[in-house]
Order: structure tokens, then C-alpha cells, then sequence
């Protein structure tokens, strides 16, 4: 990234960038992107579980909303074919409501997961393996982990799945793949009959517009810069953006509600020697959706909400804050206390609702004279009743564990933290009603995909790559089939 004349090689600048965007009055979205090459797949958390029938048949249980057009059975074999292909460490765990997969050996427990787990063991909640997709062995050509950092900021062995060390480099070889880097989308082209055309975009660096060509065009700039994109594709044909005749490109927007519900320490962990296995940032342990799975409405909430253990030794001692004293005492208790800190996170799926959604502004333009996109959102009353549930849940389980609770999140987190927000041209069969049809290709414009998360009509207790994965292989067997039978002709 270029801030002035400088280069900035530091990981952190690939997340600030001149492309900005606006809220409405009382919104605190927060639009964390990632402009580098293979996008926030760089640095995401790994966690991969499948979406489950309860998740796609949902509306069906408790009444709100709209199921999804497929059915598990449909998506399970190209989950499959994923897991083999990038390496996902788990177990066996028959949970119907998260679908087992095709895994590599898990992460090794930890002291700390299993004083939490005997307390979570008490109380009917689940403390499980993740489905990390990071290497526990080495597998396609890519090393295991071996608990060299922080993982989240990027890994320097390509011991994770992402883009950058897997499908670039794979598309490379083929030698008929062309990258071209600071290309910012403008729009879509349209040709005489609406259909898409190719899409324009400005070189950052030069600051030209340039246009490029195609049969088929697909969108996968994530879920709220793809709806950006359309709505800004306007022409005679689309008077209010691309494949916009329902009106609904930018509504149904929908993300998770990340919180810290409880955090603390397990004093008899004090004093331990630090540990790489007891360092490295994979995600170890989940506690996946335990609510409202016999009974839709057992809960005073609809649905249901995960969560993640962590703990141990981080790149810094966030906790010093919990002790008194100075000099050496004080340094001898952080120390002292340095394999004992715990904490959980919430990740909450809200409800789609009319209140939020993502527009284009009417006057506010970025450098480059793209309208910008703005937002609406706040968080709905189901998603903060899940939050209440889970402080309470967590302040027990660390008080059955032997533990001290040093606190909790006052509020959460701001909506698009996550940065699993989905919903905003969602498929479904009316094309009244839906953007996308089931192949995630647009009801308006055939020959308009998308392959983002975007097209998921309702968000779940899991994160969203797996199935962003999932879907996009889907989608391209449907595009090279189109093809073959003359459809992009």
C-alpha cells in the first residue's frame, strides 16, 4: 500500500485504504476490508463447520424469515470436496445440527480446555475440537502448523487455507491466469440486452478507467462491496443498479454479533511455563450451538449462538491492568499469571430486518468518484437477549472451573467486526423476492454470478468461508456446464 511516498510493508496498512464509506445517523457500522491479493482470506480465524438442514430450514422451524432453496443433502458433497482440498483438522462429533466432515487430526487440548471442559461437561454445553482449517499434518503440498505466531495476521508458511498460498498459486501454473492488482470496480457493463458485459474499473495507480470484457461476470468482492458494485451499475436497462428489479440488491443485511461474554483466569494454571502449543492463535476449541435444537422456541430467543474458548500465552500481557503494584513485584505477577488468562467470544447471527440494509449514498464520493456505499444497521433484540444468555452461561462456567471472572464486554462489538456479514442479494426461487437464483446466478441477468456470501439469505452460528467455498465450487461446475451447452455463447 502507498501512504504518501512511503511504502508501507506493515500487515496491519492492508486493512487502511482510501476507499472509504458512510452510516446513517445511529448506525456504527465498522467496514473492515482487506485490498491485498487473496483478500481477508489472508487473515481470517479458520473456522470451518458446515451449515447445517437446521440452518437452511429454519423459517420452516420457528416461523421468521425464509428458508434457503437447497437442501443440505445438495451442498454436503462439495463441502466435502473442499475439506480434502484446503485441509480441515477436527473430530467426529455427531452433532446433527453441525454436519461431521472429512478431517485431519484435531488441535491438541490444552491444559486450560480441559479444566473448561469439565465445567462446560456439568452443565450440558458443548467444548469440542474446532473445524480449523489450518494443518495439523502436512497435506497437499503444505506443511503443518507448527506454532510459529500469530496466525490471524497471516501465516508465513502457508500452514492455512488461504487464496494466496493455495488457488493462486494453482491458477498460476495453468499459465492462463492474468492478475492485475489495484483495480478498483467501478461497475458492471451492460450490452444492448442488459446482460453483463465486463465490468470497469480504475487503476489505482494511473487513475484511469479501464474496461474489461467477458461472457460471464462474477462478483466475489464480498458481501457488501458486491452489492455496492450493483447498485452502482446503473444504465437505461437498470435504472436502480444491476439485476435490481426486486429491489432488493443491499437489503437483507445480516451479520454476527461478536462480544467478549465473559473473560478471567484459572489461577491453578498459575506459575506454568509458557509453551508453544500453548501460543499459537488456531482456533482450538468451539462451543457450537447448544439452544433450540429440539425445541425451536425452548429459549426466550429464536436460534442459536456459538462460541470460542480462548487463553494462554498472547503476544502481550492485555491483563496487567487486573493487579496492583510497580517494578519487580508487579512484573512477577504478570508473569506469574501469564498461562492463566481465559476468555470466550460470541459470534450471534441476527435477524434479517427492514432497519438494516446497505444503499448508495446520495452526494459522498470516494477519490476515485465512485458513489459511496452507506449504511443502516442495528443490532435487534434477539441477538442481544443471546448476548445476556451468554454471560451468564460463561460467568458459570468459569466459576465451575475454579476460575476468577475478571469481567465482560460492556456492549458488543460494532456491526461488520465480524466481517461475516451476508444476505445482500440472496438467492431464492421468486425472482420477485430474490436477487440470485439457487446457482447463485442473477433472476435479471444470467450471466451475472455471484460467490460471496452475499447470496446466503440468513446468517448461522458458523463462520462463512467453508460455504463461501462451497457454493463458489457449486456455481462454477453450473458456469463451465452453461458454457458447454452454448448458454454464454
Amino acid at each position: 500500500m502507498k501512504q504518501g511516498d512511503c511504502e508501507q510493508e506493515v500487515t496491519f496498512d492492508l486493512f487502511e485504504h482510501d476507499i472509504m464509506y458512510t452510516v446513517a445517523p445511529g448506525t456504527r457500522w465498522k467496514w473492515t476490508r482487506c485490498k491485498g491479493t487473496g483478500g481477508k482470506a489472508n487473515f481470517w480465524g479458520r473456522s470451518s463447520a458446515r451449515f447445517a438442514e437446521i440452518d437452511f430450514k429454519a423459517a420452516t422451524r420457528d416461523g421468521h424469515d425464509v428458508d434457503w432453496p437447497i437442501s443440505y443433502e445438495e451442498i454436503a458433497p462439495y463441502y466435502s470436496r473442499v475439506e480434502r482440498l484446503i485441509g480441515v483438522a477436527s473430530t467426529i462429533q455427531n452433532r446433527p445440527s453441525n454436519p461431521d466432515g472429512e478431517y485431519l487430526p484435531p488441535f491438541n487440548f490444552r491444559c486450560l480446555d480441559w479444566i473448561l471442559k469439565g465445567a462446560c461437561d456439568q452443565m450440558g454445553v458443548p467444548y469440542v475440537p474446532d473445524r480449523c482449517a489450518q494443518l495439523t499434518v502436512p497435506h497437499n503440498g503444505h506443511p503443518a502448523c507448527h506454532y510459529c505466531g500469530n496466525c490471524t495476521t497471516g501465516c508465513d508458511s502457508g500452514s492455512f487455507f488461504s487464496p494466496t498460498w493455495y488457488f493462486l498459486p494453482a491458477a498460476e501454473k495453468t499459465g492462463r491466469m492474468e492478475l492485475r492488482v489495484n483495480a478498483h470496480v467501478k461497475n458492471v457493463l451492460v450490452d444492448s440486452d442488459g446482460r453483463a458485459k465486463g465490468v470497469a474499473y480504475i487503476d489505482r495507480d494511473t487513475r484511469q478507467e479501464v474496461e474489461v470484457y467477458s461472457k460471464v461476470v462474477i462478483l466475489a468482492a464480498s458481501c457488501c462491496e458486491t452489492a455496492k458494485i450493483m447498485l452502482n451499475s446503473k444504465s437505461r436497462h437498470w435504472p436502480t443498479g444491476i439485476a435490481n428489479s426486486s429491489g432488493q440488491v443491499g437489503r437483507n443485511l445480516v451479520d454476527h454479533l461478536y462480544a467478549t461474554p465473559a473473560y478471567g483466569c484459572l489461577p491453578q494454571l498459575a506459575g506454568q511455563p509458557s509453551r508453544p502449543d500453548n501460543q499459537h492463535d488456531s482456533t482450538v476449541v468451539w462451543q457450537p450451538r447448544w439452544q433450540n435444537l429440539k425445541d425451536p422456541f425452548e429459549e426466550k430467543f429464536i436460534r442459536g449462538y456459538s462460541m470460542y474458548s480462548g487463553g494462554g500465552c498472547a503476544d502481550f500481557p492485555y491483563y496487567y491492568s487486573q493487579f496492583e503494584g510497580f517494578g519487580s513485584e508487579f512484573k512477577r505477577k504478570v508473569r506469574r499469571y501469564y498461562p492463566t488468562p481465559i476468555s470466550f467470544l460470541l459470534q450471534a447471527p441476527s435477524l434479517v430486518s427492514e432497519k438494516n440494509y446497505v444503499d448508495i449514498d446520495p452526494e459522498a464520493k470516494d477519490l476515485f468518484g465512485i458513489p459511496l456505499a452507506r449504511f443502516h444497521y442495528e443490532w435487534g433484540p434477539n441477538e442481544l437477549m443471546m448476548l445476556e444468555h451468554a454471560k451468564q452461561t460463561c460467568a458459570e462456567i468459569i466459576r465451575r472451573a475454579g476460575g476468577e471472572l475478571w469481567g465482560a464486554s460492556t456492549e458488543p462489538d460494532p456491526p461488520g467486526h465480524s466481517l461475516h456479514e451476508t444476505g445482500t442479494v440472496r438467492f431464492g426461487n421468486d425472482p420477485k423476492k430474490f436477487v440470485t437464483n439457487r446457482w447463485s446466478a442473477c433472476h435479471d441477468v444470467p450471466n451475472l454470478y455471484v460467490a460471496d456470501a452475499s447470496m446466503f439469505p440468513t446468517p448461522t452460528d458458523k463462520t462463512t468461508t467453508l460455504s463461501i467455498l462451497a457454493f463458489t465450487l457449486r456455481s462454477s461446475e453450473h458456469i463451465l456446464e452453461g458454457f458447454r451447452q452454448g448458454s454464454f455463447a
